[in-house]
Formats: structure tokens, sequence, C-alpha cells
């Protein structure tokens, strides 16, 4: 009986997911143009919340951009870049239009989402003059709504489509569910021929955003404005206290200047990238750094500024790291790199 009962529940839930599918088609069809804004600089963010919750107001205070600022609703009508320059490099930041309860479903609000999608990192906009959970659970859901899972692991689960071998789960013991409702929610859909590597613990809708090529996961944090307004200390504690455990908090206040530097380096962090400075023997290291995502190494680096040819002909790197114990240590090609870094790259 119990069995019967898995197996209806995990039919409808197939169903409904082939008719968003079928929905999600058919709006792309009609807008495949949308959610596309050019990324320049080192990375982009997107600045997302409600309606008049301070993003313009924010974006004029770092960067030379003069958004209008008005007490009206959709100041901002359309996803509106703007630049902000942090020591040497310069990172894209887009303010959205104001998020609202139906955003994901059409118009400029679909547009919007579209950005958000493809961007590097979101910066959730929290007023603090205004009530909290009205704010929060309004962008929560319509990023939810529009597929966007905000500091989610997408490693969690891993989807291989294979020519032959039926339905092959593997790592079922991380699964926090019933392992039998994998199999009947695939074969409901009727997928075939797949491999699931469950490689960290995953809930059921961890499971069906795998099976999801749309769902964009992204990096996010949370920028508390209107910090001088009578109230907005309680708010934030609340704010952390809600929340605190999922987003990094920052609290800023835009008309007062006060922690804008902060919030600067917090994006900058967020984006998840190192800048390394190449060097020529015999001269100053360059002025300008090439951009890398963490984790890199010595042969990403060299990769992007001499390409393939040298890396053939590599050598050794020099490293030159003022705040390490070995300020100068020759290195191999797999050396990881770190934010700061002078590379003296030599070859044969």
């Amino acid at each position: 009986m119990r069995g019967d009962y898995r197996k209806k529940l995990a039919k409808l839930k197939a169903e409904v997911e082939k008719r968003k599918d079928q929905e999600r088609t058919r709006r792309g069809s009609a807008g495949a143009e949308e959610g596309v804004i050019r990324k320049e600089g080192a990375g982009q963010i997107c600045l997302v919340g409600v309606t008049n919750c301070g993003k313009s107001s924010l974006i004029n205070a770092v960067t030379n951009a003069e958004f209008d600022v008005g007490d009206y609703p959709f100041t901002t009508p359309i996803p509106t870049p703007a630049m902000l320059t942090l020591e040497d490099i310069n990172i894209q930041l887009i303010e959205l239009p104001g998020i609202f309860k139906g955003s994901h479903e059409a118009g400029i609000g679909r547009q919007a989402l579209g950005v958000a999608r493809n961007t590097d990192c979101i910066a959730l906009v929290i007023d603090l003059s205004r009530n909290i959970d009205t704010q929060m659970e309004v962008i929560l859901e319509e990023l939810n709504r529009a597929r966007i899972r905000l500091n989610k692991e997408k490693t969690a689960v891993r989807v291989e489509r294979v020519g032959l071998g039926g339905l092959m789960i593997y790592g079922v013991q991380n699964y926090q569910g019933n392992k039998d409702e994998l199999y009947e929610y695939l074969e409901a859909r009727r997928v075939t021929n797949i491999i699931v590597r469950l490689q960290k613990p995953a809930t059921f809708q961890q499971f069906v955003d795998a099976m999801d090529a749309s769902v964009a996961y992204v990096r996010a944090l949370v920028i508390a404005t209107k910090g001088d307004t009578p109230g907005s200390e309680e708010r934030f504690e609340e704010l952390q206290d809600k929340y605190g455990e999922r987003f990094d908090i920052v609290p800023i206040s835009a008309e007062k200047g006060e922690n804008l530097d902060g919030m600067s380096w917090a994006l900058y962090e967020h984006l998840d990238i190192l800048r390394v400075y190449t060097k020529i023997p015999g001269k100053k290291r360059e002025m300008k750094p090439i951009v890398l995502p963490e984790g890199s190494v010595v042969e990403d680096a060299a990769m992007k500024v001499h390409k393939e040819l040298f890396v053939e002909r590599f050598r050794t790197a020099l490293i030159i790291r003022d705040n390490d114990k070995i300020k100068r240590r020759h290195v191999g090609l797999n050396y990881p790199l770190k934010d700061g870094d002078v590379l003296q790259l030599m070859h044969r």
C-alpha cells in the first residue's frame, strides 16, 4: 500500500516537472534575447531588492554613476550597469528593477531575473527601514521560482547521460529519503540511460534540480541599506538572527557613507577570484593584474599570458609574496596561486 502511494507521488511530481519544462520552453522561445548584459571587468554582481530599497543610492555612492533616486516605484525600469573601481580592478554592478510578487512570470521582472541567472554573484539589497521578512520572502521566492539557487552546492548531485546502461544511481547512502522514489521519479519521467552520482548529502529537490540543466547556482550575500534610519539596529539584528547562517550580511548607510569600503571588499570576496601580477626579470611588476578564479595554479596564469606554447617550454616560476615567511620561491606549474601574488615565468 505504501509502495503504491509512493509511486503515485513520484509520478505526480514527474508530471508537474514535465509541465514546468514545457512552460519554460514556451517562455524561453518568446524571449530568447532577454537576460543578457555583456560582462565587463573582473566580475559581474547583480543588485536584487524590492522597489525603493536603496539600490540606486548604493551604486551612486561607490561608482561615478548618477542613477535616478526617487520615492516612486520602479525608478530604475531596466537592468542598468555601473562600474565599481576597487584598487586596480573594476567590478560591474547591475541594478535590477525592483522585485515584486510574480516577477518571474512576465515583463520586466522576468527580464531582470534572466540577468540574475547569468551573473557571477547576487547581492540581496534589504532596506533596514522596512519589514525584513516581507522583503526577504518576496526576493527569495521569486529567485527560487526563476530556478536560481543561492549559495547551494551544485556538486552534491552529478548527472551523466550515457548511450546504454539503463538507470544507475551511485552513493544512495547520501540520499536524505527513500532511494526507491528516485528510481520511481526517473521511470515516471521516462528517463533512461543515465548515471546519477550522489556525491554529498542531498534532498529530493537537489536531485530534481540536478536533472534540470536550466537551474542556475549563484553565490550571494546580503547588503543591508539605510543603516542610519530609526530602528535599523534592531532590524539588522533580526536579519542576522534569521538569515545569518545562510548569507554574509553587510550593513551600510549610503546617505552617510558608512561601511562602503567594507561592502566593496565583501562584494570582491564573493566573486571567488584572485589577482596575479606578472613580472619580467629585472623590471617592476605589471600594474594591472590578471584575474583568475580561486583555486587557479601557475599553469592557469601561464596559459592566460603566454598560451599553450609557453607551457610546453616552461622551466620554472618565481612567486613573490610579501606576507609569506618565504617571500620568494621557485615553483612548478601545479603550484596554487593566492590573491596578490607576483609571478615571474621562465622558459627553456
